[in-house]
């Protein structure tokens, strides 16, 4: 391969076959790389710092659910709320060299799109070093739930026991509905949100339903809203922050939920809302 790349650039530009043999090569590329392969779907995708501080915001129901069943929930992409995730725009090349090879790959994308959003399942985590008083708002109704704090060492050391093949990468914030930022991959599509999530500063735990026979992977149907995936929640979580409220009882609730499923954490009261001092 390498061969082949220093032969096309001393290749000379006034007899034209530098530009005969940069598209043999180019589609060669494609052709051993096509839509979906993991070369495409994983390449230039950025993921967390490993010591980077992470939150999940959640309702004091979701958070009783999350302990209880031992694990994070994975939602189905199509039903996070947002009807872009995972659209892929129909904006054509204006030219250049590949012009008509792009479009014909972004036609297939686009062409596959509304069932390959279905097969990916995400739990999505907020990179911040403090609380934020936006996603306090967001995610929690009433002011009464909780944000798990953790690293993203600790979330994948949690989940370094469960049988899925997971990925975790830091979400693209771009205006896609005017540029495409997906480069051919549906797992791209799947990590691309608009600028005016930007606060949201996400990360997303993805995993693909295949929906092939193997000893290694869950099968289940595109119809399910999401499973629980297995992790180790006293690795997982190292601080848990009550929401910002007049609520002495949820901490307590809290408190007892950890000494009963035997997870050792801090328990934090937010003080976002407390009086300044004198």
């Amino acid at each position: 391969m390498q061969t082949l790349g220093l032969r096309i650039v001393n290749i000379k530009f006034a007899t034209g076959e530098w530009q005969r043999s940069a598209r043999l090569f180019f589609l060669f590329w494609e052709k051993i790389m096509p839509v979906g392969s993991y070369y495409k779907e994983h390449s230039f995708l950025e993921k967390p710092e490993i010591a980077a501080p992470l939150w999940r915001y959640m309702s004091i129901s979701k958070f009783i659910a999350m302990i209880v069943n031992s694990g994070i929930y994975m939602s189905r992409l199509d039903l996070l709320g947002d009807k872009y995730e995972g659209w892929v725009p129909n904006l054509p090349y204006s030219g250049g060299f590949f012009k008509k090879h792009f479009d014909d790959r972004d036609r297939e994308l686009r062409e596959i799109s509304p069932k390959e959003r279905k097969c990916y399942y995400v739990s999505c985590w907020h990179s911040n070093e403090e609380q934020s008083d936006a996603m306090w708002k967001l995610y929690t109704k009433g002011n009464e739930g909780v944000a798990i704090r953790t690293t993203t060492r600790s979330l994948h050391s949690s989940l370094k026991d469960t049988p899925e093949n997971l990925g975790h990468y830091k979400v693209i914030y771009s205006n896609s509905d005017r540029e495409p930022t997906h480069g051919g991959s549906m797992l791209r599509a799947c990590l691309t949100k608009r600028l005016p999530f930007e606060h949201e500063k996400e990360t997303r735990i993805v995993w693909y339903n295949e929906k092939k026979p193997s000893n290694s992977r869950r099968k289940i149907s595109m119809k399910t809203d999401g499973f629980y995936v297995k992790c180790d929640l006293e690795t997982l979580i190292e601080q848990i922050f009550i929401a910002p409220s007049e609520k002495p009882w949820l901490a307590p609730l809290v408190e007892d939920l950890l000494k009963k499923y035997r997870i050792k954490a801090k328990v934090i009261q937010s003080g976002l809302n407390k009086e300044p001092p004198v």
